[in-house]
């Protein structure tokens, strides 16, 4: 093989690099924008979202989802603040009736603007924003009161086992711009205890309400509700830094109105389990930005080093 041909293939390998990764993908509903209430399939690295269909039962369409998040076995679940419901969702958005659980025992009966995550233990937990409480919540949609937030939580994630709650403000106490908390938090699973991390600093633009959930790789992703009353903006996806609550702007959503996040089942369990294989619902592994142009580096390195020897 001439040098001019090795150094085409070399070309091509360098220039497909970056294909060969694709985007982290996250799902939520479009829950507060127009026209709302349809499950979407997000690249999280570009913003670029597809819709998968209307959220909806026999009973109709669901009118307030706030909280998404996978279980173990690879289950969406979602609650609606509307109906109080908790309900796995298809990959379409259908709802099964029959599958749907009241939600009892919680202090408030609307304005919840519930976080959502299971845990490795296969605990769910749930935040409400209106009497800031945290909740277990059973599979019947039984809600236990663990305790006192303190604070205005409208996204939950879990990390790890024995699990590490994060909550994230809810940045907005209302749509018309009232300034609310726009930090990141642990929470103590057994109290409701909250201890502040850090604030999301000027990465992050005013929102209303949010997603909280890691990647299998244990990065921490927010998307963030932007849509008031006067305008219908496009989420933000943000990266956290666990350790400081800092926030780095990945991208912009072209779809207003996501207040929930789901990317992996529960991620950091001990037994290190791999994902479930769900084609319904893909999980594509992938490098960060600076990943990528490592990667890209070392394969230029290498080949250059190659092409050389054999010149």
């Amino acid at each position: 093989m001439n040098a001019s041909i090795r150094k085409l293939l070399f070309g091509a390998l360098v220039c497909s690099a970056g294909s060969a990764v694709a985007a982290p993908v996250g799902y939520s509903v479009n829950a507060d924008g127009v026209p709302g209430d349809a499950l979407h399939m997000i690249e999280l690295d570009s913003g670029t979202s597809v819709e998968r269909g209307t959220v909806q039962s026999a009973q109709g369409t669901f009118l307030d989802i706030e909280g998404m998040a996978f279980d173990a076995s690879g289950q969406l679940w979602a609650v609606d603040d509307e109906r109080l419901r908790l309900f796995p969702v298809g990959s379409t958005g259908l709802v099964s009736q029959a599958e749907e659980r009241p939600l009892t025992g919680l202090g408030a009966l609307a304005g919840n603007d519930f976080g959502m995550t299971f845990s490795c233990d296969g605990d769910l937990y749930l935040s409400s924003v209106a009497n800031q409480a945290l909740y277990r919540v059973a599979m019947d949609g039984t809600a236990t009161e663990l305790g006192s937030l303190g604070q205005r939580i409208s996204a939950l994630a879990a990390y790890g086992k024995p699990a590490r709650l994060y909550g994230l403000g809810n940045g907005l106490q209302d749509d018309q711009g009232t300034r609310d908390n726009r930090s990141l938090y642990e929470i103590d699973t057994q109290t409701g205890a909250t201890s502040l991390i850090g604030e999301l600093g000027p990465a992050a633009a005013d929102y209303f309400e949010a997603g909280l959930a890691f990647a299998s790789d244990g990065t921490l992703w927010a998307l963030t509700d932007r849509r008031t009353a006067t305008q219908d903006l496009g989420s933000q996806v943000l990266q956290l830094d666990p350790a400081t609550g800092s926030a780095t702007l990945i991208a912009t959503t072209s779809v207003a109105g996501f207040e929930s996040l789901a990317i992996a089942p529960p991620a950091g369990c001990s037994d290190d389990t791999p994902p479930p294989d769900n084609d319904r619902w893909p999980q594509i592994p992938t490098l960060d930005v600076y990943g990528r142009l490592a990667a890209i580096l070392l394969l230029l390195i290498v080949g250059g080093t190659a092409l050389r020897g054999r010149s």
